[in-house]
């Protein structure tokens, strides 16, 4: 799927930009998401849906995480493998709503005596890949490229301070880079890069799925473990689409290989309920 110049991309700045929905997709995505609020009454302006999970579910939108096209990409970036689902959630925000997150990289769920820092090196085999697809044009996404090969440099460790995780506080970097995406297109990226989600006031609303990937070529990384597969009971996943419940499946099955991870998942999950609804 992705030329040697995309793979080069990916490799030394962190991120490819590939087009992975049709219009009609993307129309079809969004009715289900504005039927799926509507139908449970949500009136939050902005949230954090997670889509694959019982009571937030937005079943037309599921298929999504099948989508053979964004699993080959997938396997490009990731190498051989089977490719297993491990992040899902759609952000919704109207307009006129503040959304500005610092920057930080993917560490948050991971206490900072088990940050190795080997992780932001050349040479680390980051075994997961985060994908930001807009349903309405989008340039929250905001990444310094490059960085995750690296250690923070000296501007960017004064932001921080001693952590490696988020800088306490929200000013700009020279090295930042805004990523403008249209409707359909999708953002893979390492998400050990420094990032953030940064859109000051939304000028116009904002619906973005957000999926991650994981390939069981080898064992995950520590950012594996965000679903809570401990609410795929056998009743909930047989009402789900077979692709759909093969996904999950295969998910729950690489979770019960690799348990340690469910700390990380209650981490996440806290860091979430700080950050925004997650309903």
């Amino acid at each position: 799927m992705l030329d040697a110049g995309e793979s080069k991309q990916f490799r030394e700045q962190g991120y490819v930009i590939r087009r992975v929905l049709d219009d009609a997709q993307v129309a079809r995505y969004i009715d289900a998401i504005v039927e799926a609020r509507r139908g449970r009454g949500e009136r939050a302006k902005m949230m954090n849906l997670q889509f694959l999970q019982p009571g937030r579910d937005v079943r037309r939108l599921q298929e999504i995480i099948c989508n053979e096209g964004i699993h080959a990409i997938c396997r490009d970036l990731l190498g051989d493998g089977n490719i297993i689902i491990d992040g899902a959630s759609v952000f919704y925000g109207e307009a006129g709503v503040e959304y500005r997150q610092k920057w930080h990289r993917d560490v948050l769920q991971v206490p900072d005596e088990r940050i190795d820092p080997d992780w932001f090196s050349e040479g680390y085999d980051y075994n997961y890949v985060q994908v930001n697809i807009p349903l309405t044009d989008d340039g929250c996404l905001w990444i310094v490229p490059g960085s995750h090969r690296r250690q923070m440099n000296a501007e960017e460790r004064a932001l921080f301070g001693p952590t490696d995780k988020m800088a306490p506080v929200d000013r700009e970097l020279s090295g930042g880079r805004q990523i403008v995406v249209p409707p359909g297109h999708a953002v893979f990226y390492n998400n050990y890069a420094i990032h953030r989600g940064y859109g000051g006031t939304l000028a116009k609303r904002r619906v973005t799925v957000h999926l991650g990937f994981h390939s069981d070529r080898a064992e995950p990384t520590l950012h594996f473990g965000v679903l809570d597969h401990n609410e795929y009971t056998p009743e909930y996943l047989a009402g789900l689409d077979a692709p759909v419940r093969a996904a999950l499946q295969a998910h729950v099955a690489e979770r019960a290989r690799y348990p340690r991870v469910d700390e990380y998942h209650a981490l996440h999950q806290a860091f979430l309920r700080k950050e925004f609804a997650t309903r």
